[in-house]
């Protein structure tokens, strides 16, 4: 065997340590997708996630009907770039105007964590910096500085407050975010009528139009992750140097907006090594490192200047990362599994803020919550399935709730605000999440199983981007609106998915029906 035949077959078997237990994992979310829904009451204080029965006839049938119907459109349409490109303008321009509606109608304010990172970035703008003193905010949480910074400066332009203005920013980035799903299809799958399928699942994304009230990283963070997966497929595609520019720029962004796109870029990371691997292409090392590298420079700059604006040595260490992950493995009753339940805060004020006491503290806390895993195998299973439902099983990633908890700061709410947020719209809406949330890990899962067997290194980046989204979450702190960003670079996937399906249905049933018939008729 030539050497080059070992090396494809270790990139091979690589690859499908990830993409084996993606297409499982996907798998069993459909099927619990199938039979039960996560949802949130109205007027809860903390994040209590609930479960009913589903209704699975009903989504079959429906999966079906859409199939169908997508199957009567390829077969009636005459499919060239220029209808792909109506179908992509269409759902372009969806985006923008629903995302218009929304804010106008909704008229929400920040809360929660969003209003501390508005009282701070008010606080700078005002050359107030006792934030990072004692046991603030921002001697906890440093890592929201790239958050801070952006609503300084929308603050300093726009004025402050201006929640408006933030607003349409996310309308911007959510219209990046369909833009680039497009561009990413077009380069992955190469076919016509899979961009338009993906056209007519981005018209359904309807949890991440609800997301384009919410003044946090997350929508921000989600514009610029999707066109840094693009770029680094168009490199691995094309080997075009450039593209390193406004990948890393886009990455870089990402991270410092939300810190959690650490798990693209980690992605990115591994199959660059593998792309340089395969190809002996000494290139892919360098866009890797330098990937890898901008993200810490840009944290460093906004670290840089804030020490230097507050008159202190550095910016506090803040709670480190392993907190999170304790807190991800405690049992927790009352709220769920794994979910936030203030631990990291309290342990690391208990330990004198302290990075490296807190750190101990944390460990222990693994340590005594894999004890308990595998001294009972069967609790420790049935820990990671309640958290698993309660976060990716919610068709509409708390986008309801976090509605609702920032409408309670304002009482001059109309008629048709009142009812998509506290009356039977809210209900209509949580239905459609529903449907569109089987629908697209459905189709999913068969994309996944599918490309197992030709394992292009570009639709394997994107399966490993949405992998690790799963399997960091697992042991992470849990939280319905975190799987959001994953959900939606499953929608490529899906919309291939969905298209191999209206394919057996065009092809597969239709032969054997006519080969039924013809058998029937020669008894006859």
């Amino acid at each position: 065997m030539s050497f080059k035949t070992l090396k494809e077959r270790f990139i091979s078997i690589l690859t499908l340590c990830y993409m084996i237990p993606a297409g499982i994992i996907l798998m069993f979310n459909t099927l619990f997708s199938l039979s039960q829904t996560t949802y949130m009451e109205l007027y809860q204080d903390t994040e209590k996630p609930l479960y009913k029965a589903d209704s699975p006839v009903l989504l079959l049938l429906l999966a079906v009907l859409f199939i169908g119907l997508a199957k009567f459109l390829y077969q009636k349409c005459q499919i060239n770039d220029k209808l792909c490109r109506s179908f992509e303008k269409t759902a372009l321009i969806f985006s923008a105007v629903l995302c218009m509606l929304i804010i106008f109608i909704y008229r929400v304010h920040v809360a929660c964590d969003s209003e501390s990172l508005s009282e701070i970035a008010i606080a700078f703008l005002k050359d107030d910096y006792s934030g990072f003193s004692g046991d603030s905010y921002l001697a906890h949480y440093p890592h929201q500085l790239g958050m801070i910074a952006f609503l300084e400066i929308i603050y300093f332009i726009f004025g402050i407050n201006n929640f408006t203005v933030l607003q349409f920013i996310n309308m911007i980035a959510i219209f990046s975010v369909i833009f680039f799903l497009h561009r990413i299809t077009e380069k992955l799958f190469h076919d016509l009528k899979i961009r338009m399928m993906l056209s007519l699942l981005c018209i359904g994304m309807l949890p991440l139009y609800l997301y384009v009230t919410f003044i946090y990283g997350d929508v921000p963070g989600m514009g610029f992750a999707a066109p840094a997966i693009y770029y680094v497929i168009q490199y691995l595609e094309t080997k075009k140097r450039r593209v390193l520019i406004p990948a890393s720029l886009c990455m870089c962004f990402a991270i410092l907006f939300k810190s959690n796109n650490t798990v693209i870029l980690a992605a990115a990371v591994i199959i660059l090594v593998l792309f340089s691997i395969k190809e002996k292409d000494w290139f892919s090392l360098v866009f890797a490192a330098v990937l890898f590298l901008l993200p810490s420079i840009g944290n460093s700059c906004i670290d840089s200047y804030y020490a230097h604006a507050a008159g202190i040595a550095k910016i506090p260490d803040g709670i480190p990362k392993i907190a999170w992950v304790a807190m991800g493995l405690q049992e927790n009753e009352y709220i769920e599994n794994g979910w936030y339940n203030s631990y990291n805060w309290v342990v690391y004020s208990q330990c004198g803020l302290d990075t490296a006491k807190t750190t101990e503290v944390c460990m222990d806390s693994i340590k005594d919550s894999m004890h308990s895993f595998l001294a009972a195998p069967k609790s420790g299973l049935h820990f990671f399935y309640k958290k698993f439902i309660s976060q990716w099983n919610d068709p509409g990633f708390q986008s309801q709730i976090t509605n609702e908890w920032y409408s309670r700061h304002r009482d001059d709410h109309s008629a048709l605000a009142l009812y998509l947020i506290y009356g039977n719209g809210r209900l209509i809406l949580e239905w459609f999440m529903n449907v569109y949330h089987f629908f697209v890990l459905l189709g999913a899962s068969i994309c996944v199983f599918v490309q197992m067997k030709k394992r292009s290194i570009t639709v394997s980046f994107l399966i490993l981007c949405v992998f690790g989204g799963y399997f960091f979450h697992m042991f992470w702190e849990a939280g319905g609106r975190y799987g959001l960003g994953y959900f939606v670079l499953c929608v490529p996937m899906a919309a291939y998915g969905l298209w191999k399906l209206s394919l057996i249905s065009i092809t597969g049933l239709d032969h054997h029906f006519h080969l039924f018939l013809g058998h029937f008729r020669k008894k006859r």
